[in-house]
């Protein structure tokens, strides 16, 4: 269950395979389209919190009982919160993709005070970093999982693609525009690695509140022949012609774009913050310091390092997810397997 169905198709449908051939029988809940199968909308279930809480809530506690649910998985921060909160007779598995703050100041204490306050409503968590699961632990949650890769990667549409030849250090920045995001850090990279004399180039996809921001600043800057931002489009394909991934997000749960690019054979170069810390393939340096990642990558250009890339393809594979998944619920039930002894 997600707020929006686009979560659900960016992420679940190799997970939802991979339980269906478990034995678990999977169905689907959101406020929006989804083309998983067996997939219902409900009324009520919105991006950002909305007036229609008891309309959610009357929502989900009738399609959980026409389902006869005996575990149901939440994803994202409103319906999660919309799910446990509905005293659902079924118990309720948190997978949280990314608590809502990154550092401990007072922007986090109402997203802190909601989270405790749900944890009594919470039969099972499953994390997807470090800095979470360690919060859910202190903070005395049960059952508490980690899926070290994430909810993995499908990787037929992520193969492995061999490193350009090339002497440019091309560099891919791909993600929504927006303030956590931090894409006009990715151009303060490049500038400090233009004053070095490294030669790059830098492709960004994404859009959102800061995209003609970022354009301005492009051509401001005088990067115009430099960096591209040319909105969104195919990730793959970008990844596959690029040296490296540039990630600037002030903190993340576990960035699935740094997934798919250990996927196809790539570093990803970014800030030492949650989330990111635990990406398979990354290179870090401190919080928001440009200058400090500019070093970083002329480093390892000039070594070769950035072009050393292990292979850790078997780690990614979104079926290694769904079992771990599928572990945890089971753990929930108190099952060796999916279906009940009676």
């Amino acid at each position: 269950m997600t707020s929006v169905g686009r979560t659900l198709d960016a992420f679940f449908p190799p997970i939802v395979d991979r339980l269906s051939e478990l034995g678990f029988i999977v169905t689907a809940a959101s406020g929006t389209t989804s083309s998983l199968p067996d997939w219902t909308p409900l009324e009520g279930f919105t991006q950002r919190p909305s007036r229609r809480v008891r309309t959610a809530v009357r929502a989900v506690r009738a399609w959980s009982a026409a389902q006869r649910h005996d575990v149901v998985v939440t994803n994202t921060a409103t319906a999660s919160v919309l799910v446990r909160a509905a005293g659902l007779p079924a118990p309720v598995v948190y997978f949280c993709h990314g608590l809502h703050w990154g550092r401990d100041d007072a922007r986090a204490l109402p997203w802190k005070a909601v989270e405790r306050a749900l944890l009594p409503r919470t039969a099972g968590v499953v994390t997807i970093n470090r800095d979470d699961q360690a919060w859910f632990e202190g903070h005395g949650a049960r059952r508490v999982h980690r899926l070290p890769g994430g909810v993995g990667v499908p990787l037929a549409q992520w193969p492995a693609v061999p490193l350009p030849a090339s002497d440019t250090l091309d560099l891919l920045w791909a993600g929504d525009m927006t303030p956590r995001k931090r894409p006009l850090h990715a151009l303060a990279v490049v500038g400090r690695l233009l004053e070095r004399g490294v030669p790059v180039r830098l492709r960004m996809l994404g859009d959102g509140p800061l995209h003609e921001t970022v354009r301005a600043q492009v051509a401001a800057r005088g990067l115009e022949g430099v960096v591209r931002a040319e909105g969104r489009g195919p990730v793959a394909a970008a990844l596959g012609g690029a040296t490296a991934l540039l990630h600037t997000a002030s903190w993340e749960g576990l960035p699935r774009v740094a997934l798919e690019a250990a996927a196809v054979g790539r570093w990803c170069y970014g800030f030492d913050v949650k989330g990111l810390r635990d990406a398979p393939l990354v290179r870090l340096a401190p919080d928001g310091d440009a200058g400090a990642l500019a070093d970083l990558l002329a480093a390892d250009a000039a070594s070769g390092a950035v072009v050393g890339v292990p292979d850790v393809r078997a780690e990614l594979d979104a079926a290694r997810a769904a079992d771990g998944l599928a572990g945890a619920l089971l753990d929930v039930l108190g099952r060796r397997d999916p279906v009940s002894p009676s």
